[in-house]
């Protein structure tokens, strides 16, 4: 009996230190990738205006698109987006505006109401694994699968969606 061992290794979400913007959109992609292969059910996505994540890559679109197709296969899926500038993720990132009218049904778009955007956590968030940004202007931050982290992590996400935001962004524009 043989074993391949040129069989693909199934994606991992990375987990430490990162430290710059190239390492923060790796990281984001390697994530959303171990999401998809994995199944997981829920992701929040958390920032003042998504500056400095690659939502208009096209390969991380190809990743979220198996993401959310893997609703069919493996159960719900669900994503929360905060922010509390959307009108520059519409500026920024066409291709993920067209993304995000496809799955609409999936995205609960929250829109923050706050003061002062530098006071928005930047983070990416599932029930098995998060990453924050600490450091946004250097993209600098940490990600853990300790179960403690995220269940803090997901209670402040909670806090923010259910005290300080509003549906917003969506998914078709209704004019006169």
């Amino acid at each position: 009996m043989s074993t391949d061992m040129n069989a693909a290794t199934p994606p991992q979400a990375p987990l430490g230190r990162f430290d710059g913007r190239v390492q923060f959109d790796e990281w984001v992609r390697l994530s959303l990738r171990a999401a998809a292969a994995e199944g997981w059910r829920e992701l929040m996505l958390c920032d003042a205006d998504f500056h400095g994540w690659p939502l208009g890559d096209r390969e991380m679109l190809e990743t979220l698109n198996q993401w959310a197709g893997g609703s069919r296969a493996g159960g719900a899926r669900k994503c929360i987006v905060l922010c509390a500038n959307f009108e520059q993720v519409r500026l920024r990132f066409p291709r993920f505006v067209q993304w995000r009218t496809r799955w609409e049904h999936l995205l609960d778009c929250r829109q923050i109401a706050v003061r002062n955007a530098a006071d928005v956590p930047s983070v990416l968030w599932s029930q098995r694994w998060m990453m924050q940004r600490v450091d946004v202007e250097r993209s600098r931050g940490i990600a853990s699968s300790d179960v403690q982290f995220c269940v803090e992590w997901r209670e402040k996400l909670g806090e923010w969606i259910t005290s300080r935001s509003r549906p917003g962004f969506p998914a078709t524009i209704l004019g006169l």
